[in-house]
């Protein structure tokens, strides 16, 4: 099963491939108001991942990430790791351009703030 979600200028692109259990997400997420696109993107997420039986990557290759969107998706991650730890391998993988601190320190945040297995990659 494959599901997309369009980029637009104010939010990310989602993929859900599930036969290559993997969940891309990226682009931009400069949203005023991202409560909206945010609690949809988790009813799309908690009605696919049983597609993926044990384990699935998330992979974030995000190139702007505002404040408030930032909330959205630790509570979206955190989520995941509440509802899924112990019953699936759950990696995040968090991509980032080799001279963008900010996504850097925020991949970095998220790493520390969660339990999952979390690889900060530079492209």
């Amino acid at each position: 099963m494959h599901l997309a979600i369009k980029e637009t200028v104010f939010t990310p692109s989602v993929k859900i491939i599930t036969d290559e259990h993997r969940i891309l997400i990226s682009g931009q997420s400069r949203l005023e108001d991202p409560t909206p696109f945010y609690e949809e993107l988790i009813q799309v997420l908690d009605s696919n991942i049983e597609e993926f039986k044990t384990y699935l990557s998330i992979d974030f290759m995000l190139s702007y990430l505002n404040s408030s969107s930032s909330k959205w998706l630790f509570h979206m991650l955190k989520g995941i790791q509440n509802k899924y730890h112990g019953k699936k391998l759950i990696t995040i993988n968090w991509h980032y351009d080799g001279d963008d601190e900010s996504m850097l320190e925020a991949g970095e945040v998220f790493q520390s703030l969660l339990n999952l297995p979390f690889n900060i990659i530079e492209k």
